[in-house]
């Protein structure tokens, strides 16, 4: 009887450990729009870039849609750090951003890239509320 209780142990451990997933992984999970982007001294509004969407996946995976132009890649997020990797080559480089704030609703990013700085503020959306704009 005691042999019966090790393999039972050892599932429910490894279930638990499978969903085993930080606050901030379970948050940024979801549809994210721009709302607003800041390059250097210059502030421009979400909507002037297009309808600029990033989705992030469970897995892993990322969508990014700018004005019709799609991408997909792989992201990982860890401490305060996201970082997007185009395509399935992870040998390449990837796109990294500083998380100054996530929550369930807002998503602020920095990115420092050529000596210059860029600040990416993203609402979440609903799924209804993406459909509704492809329509």
């Amino acid at each position: 009887m005691r042999k019966l209780y090790v393999p039972i142990l050892g599932l429910f451990v490894l279930l638990g450990l499978a969903q085993c997933h930080s606050k901030a992984e379970k948050d940024l999970v979801g549809v994210w729009q721009l709302q607003q982007m800041k390059v250097g001294s210059t502030t421009l509004p979400g909507s002037s870039m297009g309808n600029w969407l990033w989705e992030f996946n469970e897995a892993g995976g990322y969508l990014a849609d700018v004005a019709g132009m799609r991408e997909k890649g792989f992201y990982t997020l860890k401490d305060s750090s996201l970082t997007l990797q185009l395509g399935k080559d992870k040998s390449k480089p990837g796109q990294v951003y500083k998380i100054t704030r996530l929550d369930a609703v807002e998503l602020d990013l920095v990115s420092n890239e050529k000596q210059t700085t860029s600040e990416l503020r993203f609402k979440k959306r609903s799924v209804g509320d993406v459909n509704q704009d492809k329509d």
